[in-house]
């Protein structure tokens, strides 16, 4: 399946007083990561969007583990791959690497929506064929 990978230098902003990585900023580093990997896919968010008729990708469902923390001025890499297609759904595994370290390790659900007239709200759209195809490439 699809991967790519995000390198990040954490800046002091990233940081507490104590210059380790707020948690939040991680999954910032995680949406961004799925940035690359669509690009990578060939379908950056604007032309899923236009070309396809969806509202987006949203988060559904995450679990995160902490394995070992990140200070300023690191320089870690976001490893994002598909591991699993569905219906309407993809999942994804995060990894960031501090070095040969693992140091945040993310499972994660993004959901194909579009608004549907006759519910009169945003449901679960099926991924669009040639996007689905090209999420399951090998790279």
């Amino acid at each position: 399946m699809l991967s790519s990978r995000f390198v990040v230098h954490i800046g002091w902003g990233d940081c507490d007083p104590q210059g380790i990585v707020y948690n939040p900023n991680y999954f910032d580093w995680f949406d961004r990561s799925v940035h690359a990997l669509l690009g990578k896919s060939g379908f950056t968010i604007r032309k899923i969007l236009r070309d396809f008729g969806i509202d987006g990708l949203p988060l559904v469902e995450t679990k995160v583990k902490f394995h070992s923390p990140c200070f300023y001025d690191d320089e870690i890499v976001v490893v994002t791959e598909v591991v699993k297609l569905h219906r309407c759904a993809f999942d994804l595994h995060h990894r960031i690497l501090n070095g040969e370290k693992l140091a945040v390790e993310a499972f994660e659900t993004r959901v194909c929506t579009a608004f549907d007239p006759e519910a009169g709200r945003v449901k679960a759209h099926p991924l669009p064929e040639i996007f689905a195809t090209r999420l399951a490439a090998d790279d």
